[in-house]
This record gives C-alpha cells, sequence and structure tokens, in this order.
C-alpha cells in the first residue's frame, strides 16, 4: 500500500544519487593541489581514523574491489602518505598505515571541507543532523540485502 509517507520516503531516496555525485565534485575540488584523488583520499581517510588495515580489509570498509584499492594504495604509497607494515594475522601480506605525512595531508584536507560545509552546517540544528543520520541509518540497513561482494559484484538489472 502506497501511503504518503512512502511517497515522501521516495522521494528523499531519489535525491541520494544527485546528492552523492555532488559530494564527490566536492570533496574532489578540495583536493586541487594535494596530488591526490577521491579514491585515495578514501582510503587514506580510513586509515587516519581506523589505523592500519590490509588491503581486503579497506575494500570491504568502502565497499570497493579490491583491485581498485590496490591501485589507489600504490599511489599513496609512491606519495610516501602510507607505508606498509607487518601484518600479524599473515606472513605474506602487509596492513597499511598512514604515515606522518598522510596524517598532516588529511588534516589540512578535512580543514578544507569543514570550511566548505560551515555554511551549511550553520542552517541545520542538531537535531536535524540527528535525524538525518537515523533515516539515513534505516536506509543503509533496509537495503543492505542488496550489497554484494565488491570484488564479485552480482547484475543490476
Amino acid at each position: 500500500m502506497v501511503t504518503d509517507k512512502t511517497q515522501a520516503l521516495y522521494g528523499l531516496l531519489q535525491q541520494v544519487r544527485p546528492l552523492h555525485r555532488r559530494v564527490a565534485r566536492s570533496v574532489g575540488d578540495h583536493l586541487d593541489g594535494t596530488g591526490i584523488g577521491v579514491g585515495e583520499r578514501a582510503v587514506l581517510a580510513l586509515l587516519v581514523e581506523s589505523g592500519p588495515l590490509s588491503v581486503p580489509a579497506i575494500g570491504r570498509a568502502l565497499f570497493l574491489p579490491r583491485q581498485n584499492v590496490q591501485k589507489w594504495v600504490d599511489g599513496l604509497r609512491a606519495a610516501d602518505l602510507v607505508e606498509r607494515r607487518a601484518n600479524p594475522a599473515h606472513r605474506r601480506s602487509y596492513l597499511i598505515a598512514a604515515t606522518e605525512a598522510g596524517r598532516r595531508l588529511f588534516a589540512e584536507i578535512r580543514k578544507r571541507e569543514d570550511a566548505a560545509v560551515a555554511d551549511l552546517a550553520a542552517r541545520l540544528s542538531p537535531a536535524d543532523v540527528n535525524v538525518a543520520t537515523q533515516v539515513l541509518s534505516a536506509c543503509l540497513e533496509h537495503f543492505s540485502p542488496f550489497e554484494d561482494d565488491p570484488d564479485h559484484p552480482g547484475p543490476l538489472a
């Protein structure tokens, strides 16, 4: 049964794709001059905020194929923003960790991003943000059965 609430939720979900695209473009714009792209920024953010992880663990956390993650890790390593460390759980694999230079760069990126969203933050109350977070969390949970292995994605149609 279609209700007003169902219609309103449908309208909200229709805004997710354009919002995602605009946020991704904004993030990209704030990376100008840093030498890294949006994918590398996502990996660096995860490592700074979560600590050392293996490439497969990074892929799972970001819902991205391991091959993409490996490419970004290689770029970050070449720029000395991350380093490989021994992985006590696996002798033949490594953990990837942010270097001090990587931490400094990410802090600078976050300053830029925080400044960019300050106007929006000023327009919203903490209650607004909490409700939006709850709604998005509920949507993520509801649609979680449709998430698949990023290394072996299923067909969309």
